[in-house]
């Protein structure tokens, strides 16, 4: 069962969500783009026995009804990394606002308890490593859910400059902050798909937010959905989208596409942060040099995705390097949110597959790199 803590903020929950879930729904509803989706979530670490999934599944299930499916392993089962410990289907404006509450359930449970002094210093070691750029706090679904508003508060005192949720934003007299989330794109590729509409779904759904959200929001768009976050990107701002920047959180299954031939100066950092898969060095500096090289040289470029200390100050290192070749940033600001928890159990959550109502059949549709994961142990909830 859901304890009286989380059930309290349950109720309260579009607070604790993060702001990009709930912007995208308000631009699914506006559009009145709904596709039938198959999510997944899944884990990148084994678990010796499962907490926190009877939990979250309740929570998705008493939020969708009748109106959706719930398939779930159970607490106190075995978790391998590669299979879904959650599946559910339904209409994508059901569930797109729900995740950072059940990732949060999840994720809290599994880790267990958090040394906050550890993550102070967590934050602080960051931010110290940054060395003026911007930091943000996304650690909203991989923590419980009471934690949230106490981590964001963490993450003010230790000089962030903001959190992703408005529960947490409090602490800054603001308000959540975030644009684009990989889900929007997907909905709107499984709405254009079976539809036949001719288009590129990071565009359509750029325009969208430019249509739908005040123009106080920064136009950041995720170019990394479908692998392209340079010429996908390149074509948004073609478009006459007033993009003002893009963020980079290229998973890592892949190579991203602008880090193919990059050849870097030489760096005193780890291999591992230089080039290989994700977010890297290369793949930064490929895509700062693909958009200055297309006259987008304006843009500022967002980082996420794994910055603790360490890679964060390997890329400032880069990022020197960078600004004294071509006098300019290499990247203007940094999304984190592991702080660098070495007992942390992080779950994700992907659309995985849409239903072609015209058809009658799954098609898959997630992030490249992402593809559906094995469910055969699930059950569903009725």
């Amino acid at each position: 069962m859901v304890n009286t803590t989380q059930t309290q903020i349950i109720e309260k929950r579009l607070e604790y969500t993060d702001k990009y879930f709930l912007r995208s729904k308000e631009i699914l509803e506006a559009e009145n783009i709904n596709p039938i989706v198959r999510y997944q979530v899944f884990a990148r670490r084994d678990v010796a026995e499962l907490e926190g999934v009877d939990e979250a599944a309740a929570f998705i299930k008493n939020s969708v009804g009748d109106r959706g499916k719930v398939y779930t392993l159970k607490n106190g089962q075995k978790y391998a990394t590669g299979e879904s410990m959650i599946k559910m289907e339904g209409r994508v404006q059901d569930y797109i606002d729900l995740e950072t509450i059940y990732l949060s359930i999840t994720s809290g449970a599994l880790t267990g308890d958090v040394d906050l002094d550890a993550l102070r210093q967590g934050a602080r070691d960051i931010y110290q490593a940054a060395e003026g750029k911007p930091v943000f706090d996304f650690s909203a679904r991989h923590f419980a859910p009471h934690l949230i508003p106490e981590i964001a508060k963490i993450c003010q005192e230790e000089g962030f400059a903001g959190t992703s949720t408005d529960i947490g934003a409090k602490a800054w007299g603001n308000v959540g902050l975030g644009t684009t989330p990989h889900a929007l794109f997907l909905a709107y590729k499984a709405h254009m798909e079976q539809n036949n509409i001719d288009g590129n779904p990071t565009v359509e759904a750029a325009k969208a937010f430019d249509k739908h959200i005040t123009k106080e929001v920064p136009r950041t768009i995720l170019g990394c959905t479908f692998n392209r976050e340079l010429s996908d990107i390149v074509e948004t701002a073609r478009e006459g989208i007033p993009v003002s920047g893009t963020r980079i959180d290229t998973c890592g299954e892949n190579y991203t596409e602008a880090s193919q031939n990059v050849k870097l100066p030489k760096l005193n950092v780890s291999k591992k942060y230089k080039q290989g898969k994700g977010v890297t060095i290369a793949s930064v500096w490929g895509l700062r040099k693909g958009l200055d090289n297309a006259d987008l040289g304006n843009l500022k470029l967002f980082v996420s995705s794994g910055f603790n200390a360490n890679k964060t100050t390997a890329f400032i290192e880069a990022d020197k390097i960078y600004q004294k070749m071509y006098d300019k940033p290499l990247f203007d600001a940094i999304g984190t949110g592991s702080f660098g928890l070495k007992n942390l159990i992080m779950t994700t959550s992907d659309i995985c597959a849409y239903f072609d109502e015209n058809k009658q059949i799954w098609i898959p549709n997630s992030k490249v790199g992402r593809t559906e994961l094995p469910g055969d142990r699930l059950e569903e909830i009725l």
